[in-house]
């Protein structure tokens, strides 16, 4: 054992594209109060003693602090606390306890000093997968089929993960995909976007709320938790939730027990949780705008999704999965100088840009060549003002395909008639200024090129 001052101690478990972590080598202890506040210890022994005795492996010199507090106890891949008659107790997360096992960022009590328990991270290296695929997510490129490596072995367990990416990645099919390839397949799958909500009514969205909890509430409302009992709950944007119900949020994870909004019964539920985010969570905990014990709450597993540009390996791959998706005859691959663009072009708004590209050239291309140049034009509306549909998707992905061409048709043209001006744009829209940022960066649109051109 050695002691380590002044390190970060917001350590996970993480999986990028260079390796996979998914079990822990020793952890840290990190003094939160008392004389020794900010002293980290590094502990790599499957036992220790923790108390103020200079006998003892973890030495808190404090007097709340008994001789021989408390022992940590190494048991597989866990980590097991077991008071030792302490006159102060022993407390675990807030809750006192005899014998408890420990979690990633649990919050330790000896008598009136707090500890963090922080696991550290040891490279378990996962093959690659043989396949290009994991469900409907598609890559051949290394980085993806190591992620694919990692999804198929950990699809099948209820472990909580937490998906990070740039927008447009796809977090929210390979969420999908998790739940499809899991034993609660056959649960349901309910998505909640923590960013499309007005803050007042996210706790109502995803606890609920009795009759009668506040004005408007008619009647009993289900929230997402409940929803999703027997299944997944996909919380897109987690990022976004804001502090005050981040502690409630954790609760809930923790014991899988909450109350709906104006209640007092506790309901219960068995959910999985998968967790989504365009934004850098450790570096909103190392900033205070995100609870510690909330992120390795979330994850467990950690899966970063490159962004398209750096996998350009796939970019072929995906085209022809997309273009086939498409009315038959209405597509051409693309040759040596257009793919050549596709390849080369660094794809700000990844796989979702590159459908849209496909799905455009069928209708701008004379000769329905998938090429880059087309990208930028609005799909004319099919002749004698029908609709076009695909009849290899569902009614649900036909709804979902038809929505995200109208906002970002209506998006463009929003922008061009505010001449690029963002928050002339909400006002004219009568929509939340973060929200259209939101959006334009889920569509790849920037509002720069909107503005009007000056000095001519």
């Amino acid at each position: 054992m050695s002691e380590a001052a002044g390190r970060p101690h917001t350590q996970s478990t993480v999986v990028a594209d260079d390796g996979i972590d998914v079990r822990h080598k020793g952890y840290r202890l990190v003094v939160l109060t008392g004389e020794q506040r900010g002293r980290e210890f590094d502990v790599l022994s499957d036992e220790v003693r923790i108390g103020k005795s200079r006998k003892c492996d973890v030495v808190l010199p404090d007097a709340s602090v008994s001789r021989v507090h408390a022992i940590v106890r190494r048991e597989g891949d866990t980590y097991r606390i077991l008071d030792q008659e302490s006159t102060n107790g022993t407390f675990v997360d807030g809750a006192r306890v005899t014998d408890a096992y420990l979690t990633p960022g649990s919050v330790v009590r000896l008598g009136k000093v707090d500890l963090r328990f922080v696991p550290q991270q040891a490279r378990a290296e996962i093959l690659p997968s043989e396949h290009e695929a994991f469900g409907p997510v598609l890559g051949r490129s290394l980085a993806m089929r190591r992620i694919f490596g990692l999804l198929e072995r950990i699809a099948p367990t209820d472990v909580t993960v937490l998906l990070e990416g740039e927008t447009g990645v796809g977090k929210d099919l390979v969420a999908r995909a998790i739940h499809e390839a899991s034993g609660r397949a056959e649960g349901p799958f309910i998505v909640f976007d923590c960013g499309a909500v007005a803050p007042t009514l996210i706790e109502s969205e995803l606890f609920g709320h009795e009759k009668g909890a506040f004005t408007g509430a008619h009647a009993r409302h289900r929230g997402a938790f409940e929803l999703a009992h027997g299944g997944t709950l996909f919380l897109d944007e987690i990022g976004e939730l804001p502090a005050e119900l981040q502690p409630k949020l954790l609760r809930v994870l923790e014991s899988r027990r909450f109350r709906r909004v104006g209640g007092t019964e506790n309901v219960e539920v068995d959910v999985r949780v998968v967790a989504a985010t365009h934004r850098n969570l450790k570096a909103m905990v190392a900033a205070g705008e995100f609870r510690e014990d909330l992120y390795f709450r979330l994850a467990v597993v950690d899966v970063v999704i490159p962004p398209l540009r750096e996998r350009r390996d796939d970019i072929p791959l995906l085209i022809e999965a997309f273009s086939r998706k498409l009315p038959p005859g209405m597509w051409r691959p693309p040759g040596p100088e257009a793919l050549a663009r596709l390849l080369g072009y660094d794809w700000p708004g990844n796989v979702r840009e590159l459908r849209n590209v496909v799905e455009r050239s069928a209708y701008v291309s004379p000769d329905g060549m998938v090429d880059l140049v087309t990208g930028s034009a609005d799909p004319p509306s099919p002749p004698d003002g029908g609709l076009l549909f695909d009849p290899t998707l569902t009614f649900r992905e036909q709804k979902e395909r038809a929505i995200e061409r109208f906002e970002e048709a209506y998006l463009r043209w929003l922008l061009q008639r505010a001449e690029g001006n963002i928050s002339r744009a909400a006002r004219d829209a009568d929509m939340d200024r973060k929200y259209l940022h939101k959006l334009l960066r889920r569509y790849g649109i920037d509002a720069k090129r909107f503005a009007p051109t000056r000095g001519r």
